[in-house]
């Protein structure tokens, strides 16, 4: 028998925590949460930090609306202000110590390795 509450696997919870990890699945939408840690941004300010990355989390004002919008609807970010300047926060702040946690896995020899979490300083929680 699983040691797993019953409550931790009802579906309608299982779909909304998943729709979560889905939103941030996109490097942009990562690196949009990552900015917001810092405090709150407006569409044009975060557009203007994000969209000269030489990479895949480059942001062009064309589609920056789109990955809010799955943030958004995820829970993971609000927004406020009028159509003219929205200002976007970071709600579900404790993902950023899972996505501390994540990134403190040092890999080596095709094995990941635990680094220890930067949340709870123990090895082996992720």
């Amino acid at each position: 028998m699983s040691d797993i509450p019953s409550n931790r696997l009802d579906p309608v919870r299982l779909r909304e925590e998943a729709a979560v990890f889905g939103a941030l699945s996109s490097p942009a939408r990562l690196a949009i949460v990552l900015t917001l840690a810092d405090g709150e941004r407006s569409v044009n300010e975060l557009v203007e930090m994000l969209a000269g990355l030489d990479c895949a989390c480059s942001v062009e004002r064309t589609n920056i609306s789109k990955h809010l919008a799955v943030l958004r609807e995820a829970g993971i970010l609000s927004c406020t202000g009028d159509a003219q300047r929205r200002i976007y926060r970071l709600e579900a702040r404790c993902l950023l110590d899972s996505i501390s946690c994540i990134g403190s896995r040092k890999r080596g020899n095709g094995v990941e390795k635990d680094a220890g979490c930067p949340a709870c300083g123990k090895a082996g929680c992720a």
